[in-house]
């Protein structure tokens, strides 16, 4: 089938306005994880409005929601994910307003292609909360919400040259106790089991640990209770740490490592040690096969598209789901001059500024276009599912 994408193109321009009012009043109105009611709310109502059939509080998460179009039935089930959480005190300084309106322009484009060419399948809008803070997406996945589609496409603002996101850190945070035996430390120390020298010894540990671990390796630790004063033998501390690395299993082999550099030191100083781990988000697992597709749509559309899936060390939700559905993740720039960070002021306004619009103007036609090019070859998708089973073998 031989499709003029410009044609759809056109048609989302068309609709951008819309789009970028609902970008600018969800920025005006941060919610947090969980809290977003609002931005949830305007959402549903637009999909509503343009056709699709929407379901709120999916998973039994209130500010989660699942979209769906069907012109007629189909083998193929694609999604565009949506975000729209805040950071506290800061706002939109990572730019989930335009996340989530870029999904609705995809959305829109998508199913304009769909109806006037009769095209077979389903195409879902998937709302998430809370990326920032709690994994929406993980909740979600253990509801089995997202089954049944095949693919993701998912856009994420940045900065620097517009890129197909390769890998980031799987990370777990971890809280270490040490409980030891009070004692004046001027007239009885003998009578004392001090916790702080066991929090000494786990980081002088810890710190000779990194010589045996790979590069990518992040580790670090603030001691959050150190005693109460001079005088007495601390008997309880506690420590709060951070661990990433690239790949999970090699999470798990590191966490063990922290573990044993705890034991060793509560064992050395006669103190007893609690360790619990808390597990954050798993990397994304990039998928070439679905990249390459739309690499060459945002190139049709004029926009230069850094070489290769380059990695990154931050760390999404949306890396869980990558384990079970290939993902196709441009990172679209809203400051093409030179690298800055997200969660800053500077970001935040960006994402408030015709920079910001013009983002949801590429990331909406490359993930449509991306979308269209998959519905017409659907073999396209099964050896995406292909190239994610083979690079699961080394996760």
């Amino acid at each position: 089938m031989d499709i003029n994408k410009t044609r759809y193109d056109d048609y989302l321009d068309s609709r951008l306005e819309e789009l970028w009012d609902m970008a600018q009043y969800i920025h005006a109105r941060p919610e947090l994880a969980f809290e977003e009611k609002e931005a949830c709310r305007v959402q549903c109502e637009f999909l509503e409005e343009n056709g699709f059939e929407v379901e709120r509080n999916l998973g039994g998460l209130e500010t989660a929601y699942k979209a769906t179009f069907q012109y007629k039935p189909g083998n193929l089930t694609l999604a565009v994910v949506s975000e729209y959480d805040a950071l506290p005190e800061i706002g939109h300084a990572c730019g989930h307003n335009l996340i989530c309106t870029s999904a609705l322009g995809t959305a829109l484009e998508t199913k304009k292609f769909m109806e006037d060419n009769e095209i077979a399948g389903t195409f879902i809008v998937m709302g998430t909360p809370a990326e920032e803070s709690g994994g929406g997406k993980i909740k979600l996945l253990e509801q089995n919400a997202f089954d049944g589609i095949d693919a993701i496409v998912f856009m994420h603002p940045t900065s620097d040259t517009t890129r197909l996101a390769g890998e980031c850190m799987s990370s777990n945070s971890i809280r270490i106790e040490f409980k030891g035996k009070s004692a004046h430390a001027s007239s009885h120390p003998a009578k004392g089991i001090n916790a702080l020298n066991a929090a000494n010894l786990y980081f002088v540990a810890t710190g000779l640990m990194r010589q045996h671990c790979k590069s990518d390796l992040r580790l670090s630790g603030i001691i959050e209770n150190g005693g109460k004063s001079t005088g007495q033998i601390p008997d309880f501390v506690s420590i709060k740490v951070s661990l990433s690395c690239f790949k999970a299993k090699d999470l798990e082999d590191y966490t063990e490592k922290v573990r044993h550099c705890a034991e060793g030191a509560a064992l050395a100083t006669g103190c007893e040690v609690n360790f619990n781990i808390k597990p954050g988000y798993l990397g994304r697992v990039p998928n070439e096969t679905l990249s390459e597709v739309c690499r060459k749509e945002l190139i049709d559309i004029n926009e230069p598209v850094m070489e290769g899936m380059p990695f990154d060390y931050g760390g999404e939700d949306l890396g869980n789901v990558s384990r079970v559905i290939p993902i196709c993740n441009p990172y679209v720039t809203i400051f093409p001059d030179y690298k800055i960070s997200n969660h800053t002021e500077q970001f935040r306004d960006l994402a408030n500024s015709p920079a910001g619009k013009r983002c949801i103007q590429v990331s909406s036609k490359a993930m449509a276009r991306t979308s269209m090019e998959l519905f017409q070859n659907p073999e396209i998708v099964e050896k995406a599912k292909e190239e994610l089973k083979e690079r699961m073998k080394d996760e």
